[in-house]
């Protein structure tokens, strides 16, 4: 697969136009890069370069980079340097657990509570998949998706778990992003399941609602040992969570 390592080709002033401070905005498009893949794992981050990228001083990029190392996103090697962490699979079964057992729960309070309002948000964004699947823009699928899932914990009443969830599941989006962009996709099941879903929290039925979910995510343990269903997929993890040689260490200033 080819990751866009080359920093210039990822970063550029474009990209702190959002909401928030400039540390909230440059972690936010370093974050990003890190779970689309962009920025492959073991790619170097130098302070000096990110600056250059964006346009911005070093001081922003050092504290964005302090918050991505809190998320175990970045890792720093002293006296060596600063890189995109190795992909984790502790980090990819624990946010499997954790998506799993808060949605199930999550989904079945959202059939009890929902109201009509959630449901066509939920209705316009299986409309918004099932655009993104036709116009094959995987990404934009990808985004639905994570809205959807959002949508649930909202109509759950649980709408400050969102951000939580994002930090829980990092590791679980890393590589959904990687088995994107190595054209491994299920979208039209998920499409299927998705349905399934809004279909039990319309009818206010929080057993099936669970049941749906559950099937949807799949079980921990399958979880995991799906990845060694594709070679290309594992292969690719393996040689990107070997620790690099020291002689290639970029210096993080």
């Amino acid at each position: 697969m080819a990751a866009d390592d080359r920093l210039d080709d990822v970063l550029n002033p474009t990209l702190l136009m959002g909401e928030g401070n400039l540390v909230a905005q440059v972690h936010r498009a370093l974050r990003t890069a890190i779970v689309e893949v962009r920025l492959r794992p073991g790619a170097a981050l130098s302070e000096k370069d990110i600056a250059r990228c964006l346009n911005v001083s070093k001081t922003p990029i050092r504290e964005a980079l302090i918050r991505l190392v809190e998320e175990r996103l970045v890792t720093v090697v002293p006296k060596s340097g600063t890189r995109v962490a190795p992909i984790n699979i502790e980090r990819f079964r624990e946010g499997c657990f954790a998506r799993l057992h808060i949605e199930v729960a999550a989904v079945a309070q959202a059939a009890a509570l929902r109201s009509d309002e959630d449901i066509i948000r939920m209705k316009a964004n299986l409309s918004r998949q099932r655009a993104a699947l036709d116009n094959e823009a995987y990404w934009e699928f990808f985004l639905c998706d994570e809205q959807f899932h959002a949508l649930i914990l909202k109509a759950a009443g649980l709408k400050g778990l969102v951000p939580i969830m994002e930090v829980a599941k990092v590791e679980v989006d890393r590589i959904r992003s990687l088995k994107n962009r190595l054209g491994v996709r299920r979208t039209e099941t998920v499409i299927g399941q998705h349905e399934e879903i809004v279909d039990a929290i319309a009818a206010r039925d929080p057993g099936r609602a669970s049941a749906a979910i559950r099937n949807h995510l799949g079980e921990v343990d399958k979880r995991i040992w799906e990845l060694g269903e594709d070679h290309a997929l594992w292969s690719y993890i393996e040689s990107v969570s070997r620790p690099q040689p020291k002689t290639q260490i970029g210096i993080a200033g």
